[in-house]
This record gives structure tokens, C-alpha cells and sequence, in this order.
């Protein structure tokens, strides 16, 4: 699912992506193109990206809410495509295949595999420079997009990293084990830093697996198997190896 002011876009597992206004609730549009359901989208300034379980990607050129064409048709993984981000440079995906692929937003041609996780990745964000995915090894690593170097690997779920998100500062992961993390992105990047600089704290109020989650400068939003939303307040953020009992990061 992806959403603006205007209309909310979803992918299902019929294999088909519905547009929704947003004021009225009226489907404004159905797009019939994958031959499996569609596991991932994202829309932005006239451009959406598509993933499947049919291994395929698919990008759009998005007129308005009611007149949305295909453009290219992006083939190359080989298990299904769980996660797409883009930019005005690149489109980066992620698979089942244990791969991220990065590709030309401009001509569309494939550009370069990021390869590394020894299992199939659910989650990636892409920003800047900077790709951060997660995956069922349970680990979350840190790749550079123009050279496809993998940066540090972060260590500390004991199940599938299921949702990522990361700013400037932060990175904050939420996993099958129904943990949410916090990570200094900073000292994730330094090669100097020792494991414990990294990791800032460990939620674990959730009881069940952790499938989505964001978060700003004051709170984390997840959501969990358990039924429940929680909002957690970045000043009592437990550190990492202490009690969930009001500690406050004054320079956090």
C-alpha cells in the first residue's frame, strides 16, 4: 500500500493494483498487469513501481489517478520481488533470491547486484547513497548503491528482519522476533566502532512478529502480530542490556 493526500494505492494478492480516492472511497482505477499477487509498491511524482511474486517488476507512468500506463516491464530476479524504493537516479528491488538489484530510473536498464545475504530479503529502504535491508538470515546490512559495496552487517535479531526505516541519524528494524531496534547509523559506518556503540536500544513490548513500523524525531509507530499498534516515545527507549524503565537519551 502506498498513499497521498488524494488516493491510497494498493497491491493485493489477486494480482491486481486498485487506486482509492481518498475523500469519496470510490476505486478509481484497477490495473491488471502482474500474474501474481503484488507484494510491494511505491508512488511518486508521476512515476509507480510495482513488485510480485511473479518475479517481475513493473514501472508506470501515473498521468492521474484514473489514466496510468505501463512503461517498462524490469525482469532479472528469480524468486519473487518483496520491496521496491526509488528515486529520480535509481530503482532498487529486493528478492527471495537473496539479492538486491539496482536499476537506471532514467533508461531503465539493470545496473548492478548487491549480493550478500544468505537468505531471502523482506525489507530495504534506499536513500542517498545508502541501501539498508533486512532478511530472513537475520541480519540487517548496509550497502553503498554506486559501488554495491556492502557496509557493515548488523547482528541482534533472532528472526527475520521484517521492516526497516532509517534517517540521518538512525536506523530502526522490527523482526519475527518481536523486537524493534535502534541503531546508530553513525557509528554503524565507522569501521572503529565496537558492536555495543551500535546497537541503542531493544523494544520489546510487542508479543508477537513486528511488520511494519515509522518513526520521527519523537516516537516509533509498529504494528505486530499481537493486534496491536504501539507508539513509543524516543526519550524512554530502554539502552541496549538495561530495563525498559524510563532511561532518557539526552543527545539521542
Amino acid at each position: 500500500m502506498a498513499q497521498n493526500n488524494r488516493v491510497i494505492i494498493l497491491g493485493s494478492s489477486d494480482a491486481t493494483v486498485r487506486v482509492w480516492d481518498v475523500e469519496t472511497g470510490d476505486c478509481l482505477k484497477t490495473l491488471i498487469h502482474h500474474c501474481e499477487a503484488v507484494l510491494h509498491l511505491r508512488f511518486s511524482n508521476g512515476t509507480m513501481v510495482t513488485c510480485s511474486k511473479d518475479r517481475s517488476i513493473a514501472v508506470w507512468d501515473m498521468v492521474s489517478a484514473r489514466e496510468i500506463n505501463i512503461r517498462r516491464v524490469l525482469a532479472g530476479h528469480r524468486a519473487a520481488v518483496n520491496v521496491v524504493d526509488f528515486d529520480d537516479r535509481y530503482i532498487v528491488s529486493a528478492s527471495g533470491d537473496r539479492t538486491i538489484k539496482v536499476w537506471s530510473m532514467d533508461t531503465l536498464e539493470f545496473l548492478r547486484t548487491l549480493s550478500g545475504h544468505r537468505r531471502g530479503i523482506a525489507c530495504l529502504q534506499y536513500r542517498g547513497r545508502l541501501v539498508v535491508s533486512g532478511s530472513s538470515d537475520n541480519t540487517i546490512r548496509l550497502w553503498n548503491i554506486h559501488s554495491g559495496v556492502c557496509l557493515p552487517v548488523l547482528e541482534g535479531h533472532e528472526e527475520l528482519v521484517r521492516c526497516i526505516r532509517f534517517d540521518d541519524k538512525r536506523i530502526v528494524s522490527g523482526a519475527y522476533d518481536g523486537k524493534i531496534k535502534v541503531w546508530d547509523l553513525k557509528a554503524a559506518l565507522d569501521p572503529r566502532s565496537m558492536p555495543g556503540d551500535i546497537c541503542l536500544s531493544s523494544l520489546m513490548q510487542h508479543t508477537g512478529r513486528v511488520f511494519r513500523l515509522q518513526f520521527d524525531d519523537f516516537q516509533i509507530v509498529s504494528s505486530s502480530h499481537d493486534d496491536t499498534i504501539l507508539i513509543w516515545d524516543f526519550l524512554d527507549a530502554p539502552i541496549e542490556g538495561t530495563p525498559p524503565t524510563g532511561v532518557s537519551f539526552p543527545d539521542f
